[in-house]
């Protein structure tokens, strides 16, 4: 096997306060390719209340909202005529502009809709193929006027435990120049595995999850999802884009099929009750690149009275996710979504 699925076990053992033993195990997993390590951590019975935004909608929507119907063609800003003759690009109800406050060279935003609050269960393949195709035709009008651009991300925090500051549902879309660190580890040891195995990481991933099942989600057209090996988050769903390289091989048939099976993750995700989560899409603007575009998705929560954040000093400056969710276990949940 040319991917080698690494861990170790490690064991804490200590003493209640009436003198009974009490073991817990901590699994330390290596990612398959980068090496980088994950924790899944001993589990006390997680539960979680997801939070209602219905209160916060009325009072952050309409008149209070730059991406709501009646602000968004006059309070967000237009692109450059070389990006978009009418400053905007729109497909179906999504609509991109500038970001205002731009994270790399080229930051653009993408509103899905309208509709100010979309809770997690009332999202579309519409919607979400719509605003997914409208990011990809921003990345190519940047990287034709721009051919010094290099990397390329769409990225989505939704709902405010991601991060997201602004309920109405949109994504960032990201062209640089430089790759951030994520886009560095994974290009880098892409092409480190590429020379010792003679293979494509993504591609033999895909192909050795299949088979195996253990963390096999499901597969619809060319977009199949699995768990990560070593995860990022208490959930950690991939998507590997089979037999698409860059993102000009993107299909509005390959947008379709990523939709219905985010659509499968988000009833996974609700099931757990998780309601918020990050998203990453990490794909190729380069035509000779031969690494299939792939998604990372992971839940975002907080806990108990206090609203503790999932993020602590581990992932934050360890720089070591933890999970409390065996990836195995995980999968299983989701592939019954798959198979409904």
């Amino acid at each position: 096997m040319c991917i080698n699925f690494k861990k170790h076990t490690e064991s804490f053992s200590f003493y209640d306060g009436k003198g009974n033993l009490i073991e817990r195990e901590t699994e330390v997993r290596f990612d398959p390719l980068t090496g980088g390590t994950s924790r899944i951590i001993f589990d006390s019975g997680l539960k979680l209340t997801p939070p209602d935004y219905s209160v916060a909608a009325e009072k952050t929507s309409g008149k209070n909202c730059p991406f709501c119907s009646e602000n968004i063609l006059q309070m967000t800003p237009l692109f450059p005529k070389e990006i978009a003759e009418n400053g905007r690009i729109f497909q179906g109800e999504a609509i991109s502009f500038p970001n205002l406050f731009p994270y790399s060279k080229h930051n653009g935003v993408v509103v899905f809709s309208g509709q100010h609050y979309v809770k997690l269960e009332e999202f579309t393949p519409t919607l979400i193929r719509n605003a997914f195709m409208t990011a990809q035709t921003y990345i190519k009008k940047v990287t034709k006027s721009d051919p010094e651009t290099k990397y390329a991300s769409i990225n989505w925090n939704y709902l405010p435990h991601s991060g997201g500051s602004i309920l109405h549902p949109h994504l960032h879309v990201i062209v640089s120049d430089s790759p951030t660190n994520y886009q560095a580890n994974v290009h880098q040891s892409g092409q480190m595995f590429y020379n010792d195995k003679g293979k494509e990481y993504f591609t033999e991933l895909y192909n050795i999850e299949k088979e195996n099942r253990e963390r096999w989600i499901g597969e619809k057209g060319r977009v199949a999802w699995m768990h990560a090996y070593a995860p990022k988050g208490h959930n950690d769903f991939l998507g590997i884009f089979n037999n698409v390289n860059n993102l000009y091989e993107i299909t509005e048939q390959d947008w379709s099929d990523f939709a219905d099976g985010l659509i499968c993750l988000f009833k996974t995700l609700k099931s757990q009750d998780f309601s918020s989560f990050n998203l990453l899409f990490q794909l190729s603007i380069d035509p000779n690149m031969k690494q299939p575009a792939h998604v990372r998705l992971i839940p975002r929560f907080t806990l108990g009275a206090l609203d503790t954040s999932d993020i602590n000093y581990f992932q934050a400056l360890h720089q070591e996710p933890l999970s409390y969710k065996k990836p195995e276990e995980v999968a299983a949940k989701a592939r019954e979504f798959f198979d409904e």
